[in-house]
């Protein structure tokens, strides 16, 4: 069975006057296919994560060493 062959439609000419640079804020057309997804209510929002978050000790040195300006800023120059 042969597919279908869709035209694509041509590209307005830009005519070189500044006022058509603007064009974009008018939407586009709307394609046809599904209808975009809806949702009822707002969206809730939940974590997992725990009060404390562990952390190696190697993260911290790395967090540590690119941060140092600007943790050196915040508290003080190291001891």
């Amino acid at each position: 069975m042969a597919q279908k062959r869709h035209s694509r439609r041509a590209l307005p000419v830009w005519s070189g006057a500044p006022e058509d640079l603007f064009d974009y804020t008018q939407p586009p057309a709307p394609r046809a296919g599904r209808s975009p997804l809806h949702l009822e209510g707002a969206i809730t929002v939940t974590d997992d994560w725990p009060e404390i978050v562990p952390i190696a000790d190697a993260e911290l040195r790395v967090l540590e060493s690119h941060f140092a300006e600007e943790l050196d800023e915040l508290f003080g120059p190291r001891a």
